[in-house]
């Protein structure tokens, strides 16, 4: 039995005066460089706001990545933390793979009444444990679509670790 907790959720005394340097040296030590476009931005990010990211040397930037797609709203927008805040204290099951639930039920119906509406009989939604798995399947649709078997992709980018999705990256 584990006596001592460990939290990550906040700094030890060593590391709040961290720069970008002290960072990226210790990620190198822990970290696999199979993925290396990060390794390319000498910079460890230690406070996001809106499109604004701040490294650990108090630099400013602009988030032109968008949290990699999935932060359409920025960082730590205050309607989203509050949705999160009212779903984790609500009881709803948090993490059920692929099962429906509720909010996955209004989340599709909701997604789905954005489409336009010729056509809109014949859409339908993937909601996939990962971003690769969405690289998948966009790569089987867009060969099946288009009866090839080769796609073009951009030299350098990441879209997941699954065979398919590596063979893109």
């Amino acid at each position: 039995m584990m006596t001592d907790k460990v939290r990550i959720d906040t700094l030890g005394a060593d590391l709040l005066d961290a720069n970008n340097d002290t960072f990226l040296a210790r990620q190198a030590e822990f970290e696999s460089n199979v993925r290396s476009y990060p390794r390319k931005l000498p910079l460890a990010i230690t406070k996001a706001e809106g499109v604004w990211l701040t490294d650990a040397d108090n630099k400013q930037y602009l988030d032109c990545l968008a949290g990699a797609g999935t932060l359409a709203l920025g960082h730590n927008h205050p309607d989203v933390l509050q949705s999160i805040q009212s779903v984790i204290t609500s009881g709803l099951p948090l993490h059920t793979l692929d099962l429906t639930t509720p909010l996955k039920d209004r989340f599709s119906e909701y997604l789905l009444s954005l489409l336009p509406g010729e056509g809109k009989e014949y859409c339908l939604q993937f909601t996939g444990p990962s971003g690769a798995d969405a690289v998948e399947a966009a790569l089987k649709l867009a060969k099946k679509y288009t009866g090839r078997s080769s796609v073009i992709s951009f030299s350098g980018g990441y879209h997941g670790m699954t065979h398919g999705a590596l063979s893109v990256t």
